[in-house]
């Protein structure tokens, strides 16, 4: 009888370990050999799916979307109330424990690499509208319900929320800022908002 293989988990776990190479050893650290003694697998079948290693740096870019998503997606499936939901989902990609900071750390990785991979910045511009639009959505939704005010414009105020979390994380992974002054300072924004 010969071996099914489920492709679709051999590629997430291929991301996966490209992951962890990227938050434990950087970036710069990412090989084929890396990713592979990482995984758990030979090099050849690393190989089989990912031939180079921006290949490799896509499908675990690809992987990060996915992740992201399936977080955000998370957060929206326990909680209703717009503008409580749009503080969690901030919370969600802001680094508060160990599980965020792992995300986070790949996170600024993928972003300072796209700087100079045109390939991956394609990627990384694939994933915000989908955010941006998420929050604005939750800002009209908010100002529907009367909690926030009601002049603002969701769509800026969404960009303003994204630049906000974005230039906490770094400042934050060096500890410059504990995660409870992150949430102060994000209820502290939210509270200007307010109707």
């Amino acid at each position: 009888m010969p071996k099914i293989v489920d492709h679709d988990a051999r590629r997430r776990h291929i991301a996966e370990a490209v992951h962890r190479v990227i938050h434990d050893k950087g970036m710069e650290s990412v090989s084929l050999r890396e990713v592979a003694a990482a995984a758990g697998m030979p090099m050849g079948t690393v190989q089989y799916y990912v031939t180079t290693k921006d290949q490799m740096l896509l499908l675990a870019l690809e992987h990060f979307r996915v992740w992201i998503g399936t977080r955000v997606a998370a957060v929206a499936a326990r909680r209703s109330e717009p503008l409580g939901l749009l503080r969690d989902t901030v919370l969600e990609l802001l680094p508060l424990d160990d599980e965020r900071r792992y995300l986070n750390r790949v996170g600024l990785a993928f972003q300072a690499s796209s700087v100079v991979a045109a390939d991956q910045a394609a990627a990384m511009r694939l994933g915000l509208p989908h955010l941006l639009s998420f929050f604005a959505e939750q800002i009209s939704a908010a100002q529907a319900a009367g909690q926030l005010a009601a002049h603002l414009d969701p769509g800026k105020e969404a960009s303003i929320l994204y630049a906000f979390a974005q230039g906490i994380v770094n400042a934050t992974l060096v500890g410059h800022y504990s995660p409870e002054e992150v949430v102060a300072a994000l209820d502290y924004h939210l509270a200007r908002l307010r109707a």
